[in-house]
Parts: structure tokens; C-alpha cells; sequence
């Protein structure tokens, strides 16, 4: 037997009252008594009302949903900036779409494309290239599509975005490294130089920052060229292997991300070089199991769950109030976790 839907005018019959009073009690609008509002909430719960949110849509223009384009779920990374985000609609009453490039920009286009299709109100948008779609989304902001850019940016595109400060990440690790007394510093990456994402190449400016402090210049990178979503692990570990049996010479690392620094760890020990004694690493993110590998990473920790709730702040209000508002760069502050993988006192 097919189950009556319950709406406003079964609300009303049951309670005695109008139509336009059962909807003034459940949007809280306008005057009504508050008995009769109790008991208009009471009759919605029990017959299990739930209001037609596709008329509402139809209505207001607008779903109650917002997008989130991300590179992977798979990793620590996003997961984290889906619980900011995901926080904050909830307590906006939206929902959040969720789609993955997987660091392709062609797939990027396409899902953007197909979230917009779906009338979401904004985007919230972690790019996979910072050249080939710049086009693309230079014309979706000139149509007025709420964005938000997240972790990365497109170089260039007037778009309000939010981020760590990465350059800033970067000189706090290898600064820490050098005070140390390292000076033959490599920097880790397994991002392609051709389609490097802002994140990693502001943690290598930071990186030749605090070389060029101490008076170092040259500034080594191991592994570039893998793509956007791959093993780091395992890219990190052939590069320094690679290097090692070229005959380089390292007394420390920074990697790019953790991930990156377990590898360059197990190539280091496969090499018979110890960590710390020999060579110091550090990596970026603050993993969960960076506190309990060996030895524990010693890493610089980004605020991934703020990240993703200003951004969604950020984006809500654009797409409540309009996208004429000047965009915004929020650049959220990193911090040192020391542990014994430095060789400092640490936990």
C-alpha cells in the first residue's frame, strides 16, 4: 500500500489551522502563538513531514548544495578538508556533492561541468594544472559561478582561494634542518615540474629560502615527473635510491608530504645511511602515522579541517550575497612537529 505524502495541507487539516499558518511555524516566520507552533512541530514530526525540496529549489533558484572538486579521497589530505567542509553546509543546511580529477585536467572540466549541470550553487575546487585550464575557468568566472579554490590556485585567475602557507612551511622545515647543522639539504618532490601545483612549488621557494639564509645556493630536487596522483611512497624512494647510487651526498631531506618522507626514509636505510644519525627528514602534513613510524616523522602540520570550513564559509557567502564581492586569499599558518626523525628532542 503507497504511503500518503504528507504535506502542509495534511499538516493543517490535522491541526485545525490554515495552510499559511503551518508554513509560518515551520520556517519560524511571522506571528503565530506559541502553543500552536509547538503543536504544528509536533504533527509535522509524527507524520514524518518532510518539505518538497525540489519546489523549494524552484523557488529560491537555488538546491542548497555546493561541490567539492578534489584531486583524490583516498589520502589523508582531503579527507580532512571534507569534514571542514561538509561541517559547515550541514550547519547551513546544505549539501555537498563530491567529485574527484584524480589530477586530470580533461576530467576536471568534465565534472565541473556536470556539477554545475546539477545546479549547485558553488564550487569548491582543488585544481590539477595551474596552466590548461585557465581558459576554462576564467569564463565561468566571468558567467559569475561562485568558486573557491582550495590548497592549489591558478596563477592569474581573480578567485578567491584558501590555503596553508606553504612557502612559509616549507622555510620553517628546511630552516629547522639547517639550524641543525645539515647543509647538504634535498628537497623531495614527486610533482611534475610541467604541471606543478602552487602547494609544491611554494614549499620549494621556502625551501631555497632558508638555503639562501645560510648562504647555501644550490638547491637540490629529487623526483620530479610523476603525475599528479601517484604511489609518493614509492616515487620518493626510487628518486632517492637513484640519487644515492649516483654517488650524491645528503645529510638531510625535506619532503614534499609525508608520504614522500617515508619513502625517502626507507631508501635511506636500505642504503645503510640512519635517520637521524646520518641524514635528518622532514615531511609535511602531520599524518596520523607520522607520530608511529621509525623513527616518529618530524613534519610540518597543516590545518586541513579550517582549511576546508573557510572555505566554505568563504563560498556560501559569495553565493548568498553575489559573486561582485572583491575575492579573497586566506593563507592559514603552518607548524613544526618535532620528533626524533631530526634528531632533535622531540617525541
Amino acid at each position: 500500500m503507497k504511503r500518503q505524502r504528507v504535506d502542509m495541507d495534511v499538516i493543517a487539516h490535522e491541526v485545525g489551522v490554515s495552510k499559511t499558518t503551518v508554513f509560518r511555524a515551520l520556517h519560524n516566520k511571522g506571528r503565530i502563538h506559541p502553543q500552536t507552533r509547538q503543536r504544528i512541530l509536533e504533527v509535522a514530526s509524527r507524520l514524518g513531514y518532510r518539505p518538497n525540496l525540489v519546489a523549494r529549489s524552484l523557488r529560491l533558484q537555488k538546491t542548497s548544495t555546493i561541490g567539492l572538486v578534489a584531486i583524490g579521497l583516498t589520502g589523508w589530505f582531503y579527507s580532512h578538508v571534507l569534514e571542514g567542509v561538509d561541517e559547515v553546509a550541514q550547519a547551513n543546511e546544505y549539501g555537498v556533492l563530491i567529485a574527484c580529477s584524480y589530477g586530470y585536467p580533461n576530467r576536471e572540466r568534465e565534472i565541473v561541468q556536470m556539477l554545475l549541470d546539477k545546479r549547485a550553487d558553488g564550487l569548491i575546487i582543488a585544481p590539477a594544472d595551474p596552466e590548461e585550464n585557465f581558459d576554462f575557468y576564467r569564463q565561468l568566472i566571468e558567467t559569475h559561478v561562485p568558486i573557491v579554490f582550495i590548497d592549489r590556485y591558478i596563477p592569474g585567475l581573480s578567485v578567491d582561494h584558501v590555503a596553508t602557507d606553504n612557502e612559509l612551511g616549507g622555510y620553517l622545515a628546511t630552516r629547522h634542518l639547517l639550524k641543525l647543522g645539515r647543509r647538504r639539504i634535498v628537497f623531495v618532490s614527486t610533482a611534475s615540474r610541467e604541471r606543478r601545483a602552487t602547494s609544491v612549488v611554494g614549499r620549494f621557494n621556502g625551501y631555497r629560502k632558508a638555503l639562501a639564509e645560510f648562504g647555501i645556493s644550490e638547491a637540490v630536487e629529487l623526483g620530479p615527473g610523476a603525475p599528479d596522483v601517484a604511489p609518493e611512497e614509492e616515487y620518493a624512494y626510487s628518486a632517492v635510491s637513484c640519487y644515492l647510487q649516483q654517488g650524491g651526498q645528503l645529510d638531510g631531506v625535506f619532503a614534499v608530504n609525508d608520504d614522500a618522507a617515508y619513502g625517502a626514509i626507507r631508501a635511506l636505510q636500505a642504503h645503510g645511511l640512519r635517520v637521524p644519525e646520518d641524514v635528518s627528514v622532514v615531511g609535511f602534513d602531520n599524518q596520523d602515522t607520522s607520530a608511529f613510524i621509525s623513527p616518529p616523522l618530524t613534519t610540518v602540520a597543516q590545518p586541513m579541517r579550517e582549511m576546508g570550513m573557510r572555505a566554505a564559509h568563504l563560498l556560501l557567502e559569495k553565493a548568498n550575497r553575489g559573486s561582485a564581492t572583491p575575492p579573497q586569499q586566506i593563507l592559514l599558518e603552518p607548524t613544526l612537529v618535532i620528533r626524533r626523525s631530526c634528531g632533535a628532542a622531540g617525541k
